[in-house]
């Protein structure tokens, strides 16, 4: 008799288990590492104008967090690096998802496997991961950027 109850009881506590519960839909999620770096050896010197730390999100844009910032200067071209450190490599490639994701027309560069805007607020942006590492430039073509991409990218630790 006492086994017809327990069957009983637990067949009743899982029929009374409620609804399941909906997931809401996640915002993106900035690098919880909210200090930025001050590397300024991750930046090529060639035409550097300026290197800084910026903790505000950078280029005007909500879904980059704080991070180093170099302003470059070649003729009359004008362009920025951008790196941003994050905990881990795996935090990194959520990242670089989310701001895909922000993106009004994220192409991907496979060769970087980044991303490339042409349609920001703040102008061409292009962003990779590298490591635990998000790096960026904004203010040249895809062509131009992937060109800067390569001595920065090779400058940024896996």
């Amino acid at each position: 008799m006492k086994q017809i109850w327990v069957v009983f009881i637990c067949g009743w506590l899982v029929a009374c288990g409620g609804k399941t519960p909906v997931e809401e839909v996640k915002k993106p999620s900035l690098p919880d590492l909210p200090r930025a770096i001050a590397e300024d050896v991750r930046f090529p010197s060639l035409n550097r104008k300026s290197i800084g730390v910026v903790t505000a999100p950078m280029l005007g844009l909500s879904y980059l967090c704080g991070g180093n910032v170099a302003e470059y200067e070649a003729g009359k071209q004008k362009y920025k690096l951008l790196l941003i450190r994050c905990r881990n490599a795996t935090q990194a490639g959520s990242y670089i998802f989310d701001i895909k994701n922000q993106m009004k027309e994220p192409k991907f560069v496979a060769s970087y496997g980044g991303y490339f805007d042409g349609a920001t607020s703040a102008g061409p942006l292009f962003v990779f991961a590298k490591g635990s590492y998000i790096g960026g430039i904004a203010g040249l073509s895809e062509e131009e950027a992937i060109q800067a991409g390569k001595e920065f990218a090779a400058r940024i630790p896996y």
